[in-house]
C-alpha cells in the first residue's frame, strides 16, 4: 500500500477502507482500483475534492446541500 499523494507507504499511517486507502499523514484517499487520488470535482466550487468527504475543503459545502445563489 502506498498513498498516491504523498508517497506514504508506512504502514501504521495507512488505512484500508475496501475500496480506497486513507492516509493519515496527509489525509488523502487512494483508489485500490486506479492506484490514483480517488477524488471527484465538487458541483458547488468544481475544485476536485475527495469523494468520501461529506464536506468540500475548498468550499465548505456539503454534498447534497442547497447553495444559496445570491
Amino acid at each position: 500500500m502506498k498513498c498516491a499523494n504523498c508517497g506514504n507507504d508506512d504502514e501504521r499511517m495507512l488505512w484500508d477502507e475496501g475500496d480506497t486507502i486513507y492516509c493519515s499523514k496527509c489525509c488523502h484517499r487512494t483508489s485500490f482500483e486506479t492506484g490514483k487520488d480517488d477524488l471527484v470535482e465538487c458541483p458547488y466550487c468544481h475544485y476536485m475534492r475527495d469523494r468520501k468527504a461529506f464536506y468540500c475543503r475548498h468550499c465548505n459545502t456539503a454534498w447534497g446541500s442547497e447553495v444559496d445563489e445570491e
